[in-house]
């Protein structure tokens, strides 16, 4: 369910899904750390990465070498707190 309603409401049904494990885990991150986490493929991860920075709902920070993953801050925002509940409202349909 949470696949559908990521689809319906973002046009990906990954973005609600990756978008819910930027919102409760650590405050910086990378995309494989989010790939391995959630079994997903590195483009579907860095599509939902990309799309929330061109928001400013993540920030990129800057790398201290080139060879250096990309990391990324989430930023504070009530998106967050929404993205959360709607992901376990829709895991909670899915039962």
């Amino acid at each position: 369910m949470a696949a559908a309603w990521s689809k319906r409401l973002f046009g990906d049904s990954h973005f609600l899904h990756v978008a819910n494990a930027i919102s409760v885990g650590a405050e910086e991150l990378d995309a494989l750390e989010l790939r391995d986490a959630l079994q997903l493929s590195q483009s579907a991860v860095r599509r939902v990465l990309i799309d929330l920075e061109a928001v400013s709902l993540l920030e990129r920070l800057e790398r201290p070498s080139r060879t250096a993953r990309q990391r990324y801050r989430r930023a504070a925002h009530p998106f967050w707190a929404a993205t959360a509940a709607l992901y376990g409202t829709a895991a909670e349909r899915d039962e």
